[in-house]
């Protein structure tokens, strides 16, 4: 057997030198060893490579993952103001203007508040928003029409309208530039020693990652952002399919969670840190009539209000307060008490069920009309 290997090697060798001859190539040979095992040789096209180091391999991931998108991010330019608002504004002629986050969205609606009451009504409520936002929109949307409206009308809850504390959910930075011009440079200002633990993580990550703080991820967390787009999803994408995933471990009783009421301090500890004063100068600038409506939280389930004694005694010293300021204070939660609101109203600690929104305007604009009449100072 091994005599007629090496002549099929002799016959092989001396083809490939004839063809050599005639065609003029250079052709190339590596030297075959038997394998030990008595197999036929084989030819390695490719020499070895080196292997690359792990360490240096998660330094470049991470340099990928952490430092190029907040080089990118600390690049983008700011978005310009958003003078649409204003001249949507303009138009509507509106002669009461609404401000709140989603617990006005669930609870007014304007233009059949509009029909109610003859007066036009616009809302300017904004999802996740807090008094920062709702600061911003009075100095640069509202006072910068030519025939400002003659009422205003802030929702808020629990203590929410002397927090400083631009949004209430995930911020959006793009709808802060959208809503800021040069003439409000001195908004912004952030006291670091009064935030919590988890805020000052949260700055400070933003801080140095502002891309996870970007519009197109304002409705996640800068981890779960990060996540998403390294697999190819969308922000949604990857939250859907996370609950999908987990789904087995989300198997509880959801009509027994609901939000509770929460208290960050005395009224006259906060009040002087907060945007409430501004608001109230913004307000006096333009001649309107301010009116703060602090929403109940859910009834509890024999119908009593949820309202701890700390924001009771809070809703007492706001109330004082803004009457020496000549401003209107409305708090629901005496409404809780008369049975005019009740649980089943809610689908969660705070929002209203769509279909009671309806309801919900025409008792407001019941009391507007009565209160314009000096026939009522709350409804």
């Amino acid at each position: 057997m091994p005599r007629v290997q090496v002549c099929l090697r002799a016959v092989l060798l001396t083809r490939l030198d004839l063809h050599a001859l005639h065609t003029g190539d250079v052709i190339h040979f590596r030297l075959m060893q038997q394998q030990p095992d008595g197999t036929e040789p084989t030819i390695s096209a490719n020499p070895p490579t080196k292997r690359r180091s792990p360490a240096l391999m998660l330094i470049g991931m991470i340099f990928v993952v952490l430092i190029v998108p907040a080089a990118l991010g600390r690049t983008q330019m700011p978005e310009p103001f958003d003078q649409s608002a204003v001249d949507d504004l303009q138009s509507s002629a509106a002669d009461v203007v609404f401000i709140g986050n989603s617990l006005l969205l669930t609870r007014i609606d304007p233009d059949y508040l509009s029909e109610l009451t003859g007066s036009t009504a616009v809302s300017l409520a904004v999802e996740g928003t807090a008094p920062g936002v709702w600061l911003l929109q009075v100095w640069n949307v509202v006072t910068a029409v030519e025939n400002p409206p003659s009422e205003i009308f802030v929702f808020f809850h629990d203590d929410l309208i002397t927090r400083q504390s631009e949004f209430t959910g995930a911020e959006d930075s793009v709808l802060i530039e959208k809503l800021s011009n040069s003439d409000t440079a001195r908004f912004g200002f952030l006291d670091l020693s009064k935030l919590s633990l988890k805020d000052k993580v949260k700055y400070a990550f933003t801080s140095i990652y502002p891309i996870a703080n970007s519009k197109s991820n304002q409705q996640s967390q800068p981890i779960s952002s990060i996540v998403a787009a390294l697999v190819g999803y969308n922000d949604q994408e990857f939250t859907d399919a996370a609950e999908s995933t987990f789904s087995f471990a989300n198997i509880r009783d959801q009509a027994g969670i609901i939000q509770q009421p929460k208290f960050h301090g005395d009224f006259y500890d906060v009040i002087d840190n907060s945007f409430l004063p501004e608001l109230i100068r913004a307000t006096d600038d333009i001649n309107a009539n301010l009116t703060i409506v602090r929403v109940a939280a859910r009834p509890n389930t024999d119908g009593s209000p949820n309202e701890p004694e700390s924001l009771a005694r809070y809703s007492r010293d706001l109330s004082i307060y803004l009457v020496a300021k000549d401003v209107r204070y409305v708090d629901m939660t005496g409404h809780v008490e008369s049975g005019d609101i009740d649980a089943a109203m809610y689908y969660d600690g705070y929002h209203l069920k769509n279909r009671f929104r309806q309801t919900y305007t025409e008792f407001f604009a019941e009391w507007m009309l009565a209160a314009n009449e000096g026939k009522g100072t709350a409804p």
